[in-house]
Formats: structure tokens, C-alpha cells, sequence
């Protein structure tokens, strides 16, 4: 495999409006980054960064879109559009490998055989659980649900859940005195990431390949502790398909922490393919890095 870093060519970027039609197009960029390749199937999995926040001393680096690519043959690289810095890829790995890894995921849930978003599904089914342990008849949306839980008669029922539910998390440390909607907030975060581990290490096809390192978090005031995972999810956003319709859209969301490799070979594959669904718009991508103890 290679994995390179492409940038578009500064008189292409300074001197054409390519990038800016491009902007936030990410099939768009597929298309162009596909002509990098020979081949008429897709062999790549990539991602999108901005160039100006990331640190690379192998190639000079100006505004615009940086995109990363996994391939399994190299990239061309006298191409009129970008530049390219490519080199092979080839991991080391034995079992116990411990990695620090990235990665653009569409996480979805199958149901009824329609894909739904993962971290909305999550969202809907939390406040559903909440307004159940609340006595509350659950309603079916997001917005209703909010609704549900704003009255000032149940705020004191809700503190006390959303606390007795936090003490068994990370966050168990920090929620002394924080108002009941910061409680609501970080009992979500925590909701979501939860759903999104089990996704990334337990779905059927990646169990028992790899497992979420986890460590100790203590309360200096009790000295109690608590056991969490190396593992946060932020950038949760929405981006249109134009081409397919005017509704049409997909969700991503950044995944980011420290990982344990149980099967070595079986998860260089995994990387090879990429993890989850909408590969063709910069989703799946996993980069890792060797944690050094």
C-alpha cells in the first residue's frame, strides 16, 4: 500500500476557481483525486484536512484543502492538478500493537433495510430512554423529545437521573454543581460515544480485530475511580449531495484515540478497505501512528 499526502499545485490554487467550486464538494474532490490513479475501480480511501492546520515537513503546505490517501498502488505523481508526496505503507504490527489512530467515519444503523445516521439514532434513542425513566410517554423526535424534558415540574426528577447516570462515567469527577442542561449535555456526549465505540470495535465484521485502550479516571476529593476509554468523537456535521437531489446529505463525525491490535494481518486488511460506508466521500479512512510508552 502507499499512503501519500496531495495538495492542489499553487497556480492552481492561487489562479483558478477549480478549488473554489470544489469547496466542501466532497465527491467532487473523489472524482479529481481518482485521476490520479489507472485504474477504472476505485483502489483508494481518502480524507480531506486544511492544509494550513497540519504539520508536514515533506512537502510545503499553503491554504486549501490537504487530502490524505490510502492506495493500494502509488499515485501518479506528475500530475497537472497536484502535488504529491507519496510513500509506501507497510506497517509493522504484532498482536498488543498499540496505536493511536484518526478517522472520518459515516457510522449508520440498519433498520428496516434503510441506513440511518448512528449519532442521531443514539441522540433520539437517549432522551427516549430518559423520558421513559421519567414517567413520560416517549415521543419520536429529537425536537418533541427536548420539548418533553423542559418543564421546570420534572428538572429536579431529570438532575438526579442524569447525575446517578454520569457517576458510572468518565465525566464523574466533574459534574458537581454544572446546571441541569450542562448534565443533559455531557450525559449525550456520553450516550453517543459510547454507541460509537461499540460500533468501531464490535460491529460483525471488525470484532475481535482491535479494542479502545482504556485508563483510570480519578476523583482527587474521594479518591474513587473510574475506568474510560481512550476515545473522543467531535465534528459531527452534515454534508450535501447535490448531485443526488436537494435533500440529499450524509453525516460524518471524527473519531480520534488509542487503540490495541488483537489480529495483525486481519486489521492491515481493515485499513486496506476502510471502515464504514460513504468511502467515495472521504469517509473510512483510519491513519495511525505508534503510541511510544
Amino acid at each position: 500500500m502507499f499512503l501519500s499526502k496531495v495538495t492542489f499545485r499553487p497556480d492552481i490554487l492561487h489562479n483558478s476557481q477549480l478549488v473554489k467550486v470544489l469547496a466542501g464538494n466532497s465527491y467532487g474532490y473523489h472524482q479529481l483525486l481518482w485521476d490520479l490513479f489507472e485504474q477504472s475501480q476505485r483502489d483508494f480511501l481518502y480524507r480531506t484536512e486544511l492544509a494550513k492546520q497540519q504539520n508536514s515537513p515533506d512537502m510545503a503546505l499553503e491554504d486549501g484543502p490537504l487530502f490524505f490517501i490510502l492506495s493500494q498502488t502509488q499515485p501518479k505523481l506528475d500530475s497537472p492538478l497536484f502535488s504529491v508526496v507519496s510513500k509506501p505503507f507497510a506497517p509493522t504490527l504484532v498482536e498488543g500493537t498499540r496505536l493511536a489512530f484518526r478517522l472520518r467515519a459515516n457510522p449508520v444503523v440498519t433498520k428496516k433495510g434503510k441506513r440511518h445516521d448512528l449519532v442521531m439514532d443514539e441522540q433520539i434513542a437517549f432522551y427516549q430512554r430518559i423520558a421513559k425513566e421519567l414517567g413520560l410517554t416517549p415521543a419520536a423526535s429529537k425536537g418533541a423529545l427536548l420539548q418533553q424534558l423542559k418543564p421546570a415540574a420534572i428538572r429536579p426528577q431529570l438532575n438526579d437521573w442524569l447525575l446517578s447516570y454520569l457517576s458510572q462515567t468518565r465525566y464523574f469527577a466533574a459534574v458537581r454543581g454544572l446546571a441541569c442542561e450542562s448534565l443533559l449535555t455531557l450525559a449525550l456526549q456520553e450516550a453517543v460515544s459510547v454507541r460509537l465505540q461499540h460500533w468501531l470495535t464490535d460491529n460483525p465484521s471488525r470484532q475481535g480485530i482491535m479494542s479502545l485502550v482504556s485508563y483510570p479516571v480519578e476523583d482527587e476529593q474521594s479518591d474513587e475511580l473510574v475506568e474510560a476509554s481512550q476515545f473522543q468523537w467531535q465534528a459531527y456535521q452534515a454534508h450535501p449531495i447535490p448531485e443526488k437531489g436537494k435533500q440529499a446529505q450524509f453525516r460524518s463525525v471524527d473519531l480520534q484515540g488509542e487503540l490495541i491490535v488483537h489480529e495483525p494481518q486481519q486489521f492491515l486488511q481493515l485499513l486496506a478497505q476502510g471502515i464504514g460506508p460513504a468511502k467515495g466521500f472521504g469517509c473510512g479512512l483510519m491513519l495511525i501512528k505508534p503510541v511510544i510508552s
